[in-house]
């Protein structure tokens, strides 16, 4: 319990909280955030001296905040409700908790936490204390979101007149907010939202910082808020596109440009070379639905694209039209310069023959290669095919071994027997976890006998995967209403009787009564 908290119940020294004040500020240095709210208290009080260290050690600490740190410590504040139990805050004038002594930025920062305070009488009063400082948009921003709908009220009206004053780096700043606030069915953003097109709308340099902006949450409602204006602004656009970083804003900026008049002819190109793969898709659309002759020539060499779903939009697209091409036997034809992409293709378009012409390459040297014949092997034939993948979680390569738990996850119908004979003939610890998430997928009370039967390994991250399978085993219970049979249960109670030092008493408990 923190220091003093006895004494806010029971204590009536005058003073109480500057008097620990040098203490609380050192629990706050090595970063014990529960001290905030005891700081905060010296403000309630009348030392003008300890208030004015109380400020400093609050601006310090505000200067060093991140985003989401700073929405972090606007949480935290509000959880210790228990300040309010010795203050009558409500009584308090809020302008008494600065002193003449106080600059004016740590005069706006216990403005600031005053707006974080629990009490909702001195939140409000907090932020029209700010809405005349400098760099509040922020926090004026912050309880529009408020849980109590006066505050929100007021911080909506106040949010119109900072935004008068506000500078255009102080409106940056406040984007990443104004993204999370478009996802809250609490506040209403559609107010906001008017307020922020009105800004856009007659500012363009604004638009111009918020799209260069590091922080990612800004750029993108930056972006989502250019979808709001009357006329876009493509050339801006255009600019920034080629510099985004971030693949998904990528794709947003050039769906916005869509709505445009813009000539993407030579975007669309440089998009079809983008790592991201939606992108590429994004771009073969356009190319098809605006430049067909063009998308037939691309679509051809869109074939051998590393990513499945682009091979398929570019196969769709050749097969919409009157040009003929084998593209099994371009797969084929291409195993030889490119065969991870050409063995993918042929798992997609090949016949059952392929399957030997496939095989070969999983005594490839390259992991790569092996893993795409893997997967065109199980797309073909897996009947055929899933013992020989299964003997694959033996291998020594985690690609490999991630790449045979995905195939038999998804394909199912493997020898439980077997996977857990290779576990137990593993001493790879990832080996026996993957070879685990395959087992707990079993039947109802056989998933449970696997995992008491791997419990109590020396492995630490099979040890908690078994737990966990436990636990879940216990919640799920109710969803199936399969009964154990006699051999099933008498290897349950024998399991229970032989793992019971590793399960704890109460697991085991719950354990033998669902089982009887």
């Amino acid at each position: 319990m923190l220091e003093g908290c006895d004494a806010m119940f029971f204590n009536k020294k005058l003073n109480f909280y500057s008097s620990h004040l040098d203490s609380y500020i050192e629990h706050l240095k090595k970063g014990d955030l529960g001290y905030l709210p005891w700081i905060f208290c010296v403000f309630a009080e009348d030392s003008d001296k300890h208030k004015l260290k109380a400020a400093q050690a609050l601006n310090e600490f505000l200067n060093e905040l991140s985003f989401d740190e700073l929405c972090q410590t606007d949480i935290r504040m509000r959880e210790t409700t228990s300040v309010e139990w010795s203050i009558n805050w409500r009584a308090l004038n809020i302008k008494k908790f600065i002193t003449n002594q106080m600059s004016e930025n740590e005069k706006r920062t216990v403005f600031i936490f005053a707006s974080f305070n629990p009490n909702g009488y001195i939140r409000e009063e907090a932020i029209n204390a700010l809405v005349t400082h400098n760099e509040s948009l922020l926090f004026i921003l912050l309880r529009c979101n408020d849980w109590v709908d006066q505050v929100r009220q007021s911080a909506l009206l106040l949010l119109s007149k900072r935004f008068i004053n506000a500078s255009d780096e102080e409106i940056v700043n406040a984007l990443p907010l104004m993204e999370k606030l478009r996802r809250s069915e609490r506040c209403e953003f559609s107010s906001i939202l008017s307020i922020i097109v009105s800004a856009f709308g007659s500012n363009k340099s604004l638009i111009e910082k918020g799209l260069n902006s590091r922080e990612i949450r800004a750029r993108r409602f930056c972006i989502s808020v250019l979808g709001n204006l009357p006329k876009i602004d493509d050339k801006c656009l255009l600019t920034h596109i080629k510099h985004e970083q971030d693949p998904f804003l990528r794709k947003m900026v050039f769906q916005l440009l869509l709505k445009t008049k813009a000539d993407l002819d030579e975007l669309s190109r440089q998009f079809l070379k983008d790592k991201y793969p939606p992108n590429r898709i994004l771009a073969l659309h356009f190319l098809y639905d605006y430049k067909p002759d063009i998308a037939l020539d691309i679509s051809e060499n869109m074939l051998m694209d590393r990513n499945t779903q682009v091979r398929t939009l570019a196969r769709s697209i050749i097969s919409k039209s009157e040009r003929v091409i084998d593209v099994r036997q371009l797969y084929i034809n291409n195993l030889p310069t490119d065969p991870v992409v050409s063995l993918l293709g042929l798992g997609e378009v090949g016949i059952h023959e392929d399957c030997n012409l496939i095989e070969n390459y999983l005594a490839n040297d390259c992991i790569s290669i092996i893993r795409a014949a893997m997967t065109a092997l199980m797309r073909l034939d897996s009947a055929k095919f899933i013992p020989r993948i299964t003997e694959m979680l033996s291998s020594q390569h985690a690609g490999i071994i991630k790449t045979t738990t995905l195939l038999l996850r998804k394909n199912k119908g493997y020898d439980f027997e077997r996977i857990f004979q290779l576990q137990e003939a593993s001493s790879n610890e990832n080996v026996k976890v993957k070879c685990a998430t395959l087992l707990f997928s079993s039947s109802k009370w056989k998933s449970l006998i696997y995992a008491l039967m791997l419990l109590g390994s020396d492995y630490e991250k099979l040890e908690i995967l078994c737990h966990t399978q436990i636990s879940r085993w216990i919640c799920s219970y109710n969803r199936s209403y399969a009964v154990p049979s006699e051999n099933e249960k008498q290897r349950l109670n024998e399991l229970l009787i032989e793992k019971n030092r590793f399960l704890g008493l109460e697991i085991e408990k719950q354990l033998l009564f669902l089982s009887r």
